[in-house]
């Protein structure tokens, strides 16, 4: 209990002043001072002023007003014209050029102002306080808003590193998150991102809102900004509106924002290498399940729960058919049965050379069409002078030119089931390993032939050819490859196949024909 609270608690008590004084030993017109101040604090209504009732706290100085003797007006209308030229720079896109406070200072001494860096600093923070961004918390209603931002990742994919875009989309109610890995950031992309989220959710929501991404935004006109044409017709076809933030606010979009930072550091801060892109995207898959099975600090719900709640209030009863997220591209086949689209080749069935196609190209694949007939599928090649080749769209040429089939390039890219089946059993046999890819493209019994062979390999029924591989794979519907309880039929085949074998003994000297 301090000195003032002694007073008043003995004055309450009746004590004269003259014995207060003398127990507290303070003198005899300090407590007169505290009890005709508090006698005054308990009259005086003080609720509605910007005080405390303080009157039983211990005594404290006030603190003096200092005179400024340095800050000068001349001083004060200079250092203000500094910000004002900052402010001007920042709306101009050269903040990197901005004056910091000690580059005001050392001007200031430049022109022979006598003031010090603390007095500056001070009066700078100052201003720059009062003009600070004051900012709303919002409140958002279910199915009302969905925000979508880009993000970069690098990651090691078969063994070469390389930056992929992160699509990431936040629901603002919910905060549910969605996202997706792709090699570019165009407008193919972007819709095939935005057909993704509308399956996925089941619901469309009314806003999607964006940052001024050069996908979203075609060109600025003044303060007005014109959306390009891939994202109108997008927007048309599912009925939603868009929103554009203001420049340099990304706050506008903030649950987005953190979300990219979030699903990257979760999903590839340990693990970055990966055999595929494929991969890569169920590790991504993985994280944003987890994330969302977690709890949403306000509501108390898990989002996924609370995106159920969303697809609810939406009240949408069927969605459209998805958007076609594609470009239809006319190209020429070349001399190699090959289109180039966006400087990569893709094979055309042979018989075409010459002939004008139609290619639908959109983020993950590309589609070719003849006269209106599909007639190939290539998966989309996001590189550069890269050549996608399919092994089957060859196999005539192939028998004309046997010796080309080592070293081309549609055997390099063909499945390794294929190259090593080739490798170890048909050098020099090219002929024998057309016609079995014959056999394979008009019956699709790949599988049954690479049951075959195990049989062959497991059993020792000597080499394997082409004859063998057709005779099993036509049985396989009967027996599984390596069978537990085969039936006679089965199992006089393969000692017939194992006889015939032995009678002949004969080994076929590998003797490489060149086309």
């Amino acid at each position: 209990m301090n000195k003032k609270q002694q007073v008043i608690q003995l004055h309450l008590q009746d004590v004269s002043q003259r014995q207060i004084s003398t127990e507290v030993k303070v003198s005899r017109n300090t407590v007169s001072k505290y009890i005709e101040a508090f006698e005054k604090s308990k009259a005086t209504d003080v609720r509605n002023l910007p005080v405390t009732e303080d009157i039983l706290s211990p005594p404290s100085y006030k603190k003096r007003a200092g005179v400024k003797r340095k800050m000068t007006e001349e001083i004060v209308e200079r250092l203000k014209g500094f910000i004002q030229d900052n402010e001007w720079k920042r709306k101009n896109n050269m903040s990197k050029q901005q004056m910091k406070k000690i580059d005001m200072y050392e001007k200031l001494q430049e022109e022979g102002y006598d003031i010090g860096y603390t007095t500056v600093r001070n009066f700078v923070n100052s201003e720059e306080r009062r003009t600070k961004e004051v900012y709303i918390r919002q409140r958002y209603s279910a199915a009302w808003e969905v925000e979508f931002d880009w993000g970069e990742v690098k990651l090691v994919i078969d063994g070469k590193q390389k930056s992929y875009s992160l699509a990431v989309f936040t629901l603002a109610y919910s905060n549910y998150r969605f996202a997706l890995l792709y090699e570019s950031e165009t407008m193919i992309c972007i819709q095939d991102a935005h057909t993704k989220l509308i399956d996925h959710l089941g619901f469309v929501p009314s806003v999607f809102t964006y940052d001024n991404m050069r996908t979203v935004v075609k060109s600025f006109v003044g303060t007005d900004r014109k959306i390009t044409d891939g994202m109108i017709n997008l927007s048309n076809y599912y009925e939603f509106r868009i929103r554009l933030c203001e420049p340099r606010k990304g706050n506008q979009k903030g649950h987005v924002e953190r979300s990219v930072e979030v699903v990257r550091r979760k999903a590839f801060s340990y693990d970055i290498a990966f055999p595929s892109l494929e991969d890569a995207q169920k590790r991504l898959a993985q994280t944003i399940l987890s994330l969302n099975k977690r709890i949403h600090h306000e509501k108390k719900l898990a989002h996924i729960e609370l995106k159920d709640q969303e697809k609810v209030a939406a009240a949408q009863e069927a969605l459209p058919l998805p958007f076609d997220v594609s470009e239809v591209v006319e190209c020429r086949v070349d001399k190699y049965s090959t289109v180039t689209i966006k400087q990569n080749r893709y094979s055309v069935p042979e018989g075409h050379v010459g002939a004008w196609i139609r290619a639908k190209v959109s983020a993950d694949s590309v589609r070719l069409f003849i006269e209106g007939e599909f007639v190939a599928e290539h998966r989309r090649n996001w590189g550069v002078h890269q050549w996608e080749m399919d092994l089957y769209h060859y196999i005539k040429t192939f028998t004309k030119k046997k010796g080309a089939l080592a070293q081309s390039e549609c055997l390099s890219q063909a499945p390794n089931q294929i190259k090593k089946l080739f490798e170890n059993h048909y050098i020099g046999k090219e002929k024998d390993f057309l016609e079995l890819l014959l056999y394979v493209r008009e019956k699709n019994q790949w599988d049954n032939v690479m049951a075959a062979v195990r049989q062959i390999e497991t059993k020792g029924l000597g080499d394997i050819t082409t004859e063998k591989l057709i005779f099993l794979s036509e049985q396989t519907d009967l027996v599984p490859a390596v069978p537990l309880h085969p039936d006679e039929t089965v199992e006089q085949a393969l000692q017939n196949i194992k006889a015939f074998s032995a009678m002949f003994n004969q080994v076929d000297e590998g003797v490489l024909e060149h086309g």
